[in-house]
């Protein structure tokens, strides 16, 4: 089906070729290229400006969605335990001991943070140094585990958040995330 429908459009292109002026043929191919030029701009921006959100969240400690896996499975995230904790009910030992962990998980995250982007920017001196592949491949996997503990130190925090609720509070702290979602 896909080899007659390809058929068929080469056949209809080419006649409009034969059937439509060469100057209107190179006008459209001219917008076609124009438009998927500003779309791949556009897509390129986006890439960037989530690459600078991405990195302004490191710095700051944040996880920047990697605890996402624990958080849809219903281990909650401390930070946002803590701006529910009004919701949640939370009494005075859970805060303490959810302002503990967030406390632990953003001293470790920025850290780390800290190493990650120290890591690319050698990465990317050594591409401009011309170094041997073999050490560029050995710096990329370093940014990557890097990268891997950074994760866990969020994902280790929602372990121990959950730790600290009881099941029904979890549960409307689901209720309540997924309403934000």
């Amino acid at each position: 089906m896909k080899t007659l429908r390809s058929v068929a459009a080469t056949a209809i292109l080419g006649a409009l070729a034969l059937a439509v002026p060469a100057g209107v043929m190179d006008g459209a191919r001219a917008n076609a290229t124009a438009q998927q030029s500003h779309d791949q701009a556009s897509a390129m921006q986006h890439h960037h400006t989530c690459l600078e959100e991405e990195r302004a969240s490191i710095e700051r400690g944040e996880g920047f969605g990697m605890g996402m896996a624990a958080d849809h499975a219903g281990y909650p995230g401390p930070r946002h335990v803590l701006d529910m904790a009004a919701d949640l009910k939370l009494t005075a030992d859970q805060r303490a001991a959810m302002e503990k962990i967030f406390t632990a998980m953003k001293e470790k995250a920025l850290i780390r943070g800290k190493e990650l982007f120290e890591a690319q920017a050698r990465l990317e001196q050594m591409f401009r140094d011309g170094r041997p592949e073999a050490d560029l491949r050995e710096q990329s996997f370093r940014i990557d585990s890097i990268h891997a503990e950074l994760r866990w130190i969020h994902l280790a925090a929602h372990l121990a958040a959950q730790k600290i609720l009881t099941a029904s509070q979890i549960a409307r702290y689901t209720e309540l995330r997924h309403a934000q979602m």
